[in-house]
């Protein structure tokens, strides 16, 4: 059988629990609250805890302060999360020459530059807006300079031969691998 209190239809239990937690809710010393829960329930009063003083704030620089956390430009109206990143030889470029990304093949001459073009794309393979610039990857570095950087376009000046690799990783999702076999010119 509960015990009930003086002038309520609750059991003193729940009237000294709900006082006792009102106390300690408002953050200060547990006052006559808790010493009127405390003569109900028989347990000592408790005093609250010591509130911390607030920290200074820390100031952190704006986007246009600091650069290596500035998002890139969006050029699209979609901003879905990035599911995928195509990435696709964009042109080649040899002295005198243009040539469009859907000619170029796996085999690149020395003394040409690889221009690339990443494009983070939705769910449904729609081009889309990241978060975040290209972490480009690539290797061996004594093949190739330039590249990377903050741009979804790099280009890459040919120096030496052999097999070169290359990939980004935009908003944490990685793109395919291209692999090039650098020549010698004919």
């Amino acid at each position: 059988m509960a015990v009930m209190g003086p002038r309520t239809s609750r059991p003193a239990g729940l009237l000294a629990c709900a006082l006792l937690l009102s106390a300690l809710a408002c953050g200060g010393p547990a006052g006559p609250a808790a010493d009127r829960a405390a003569a109900v329930t028989g347990a000592a009063p408790v005093a609250a805890p010591a509130t911390p003083s607030p920290a200074a704030p820390v100031p952190t620089p704006s986007p246009a302060e600091d650069p290596a956390t500035a998002s890139p430009d969006c050029i699209h109206d979609n901003d879905h999360d990035v599911a995928s990143v195509s990435l696709a030889v964009y042109f080649l470029e040899c002295p005198g020459e243009r040539i469009p990304g859907a000619s170029v093949g796996h085999e690149l001459p020395v003394g040409c530059r690889l221009h690339l073009n990443a494009t983070p794309r939705d769910g449904m393979g729609a081009p889309t807006c990241s978060r975040s610039w290209p972490v480009w990857q690539w290797g061996p570095p004594e093949l190739v300079s330039g590249g990377g950087g903050e741009t979804f376009t790099p280009a890459y000046a040919i120096q030496g031969t052999g097999r070169f690799w290359v990939r980004c990783i935009v908003d944490g999702v990685r793109s395919d691998y291209l692999l090039f076999d650098l020549v010698d010119r004919r």
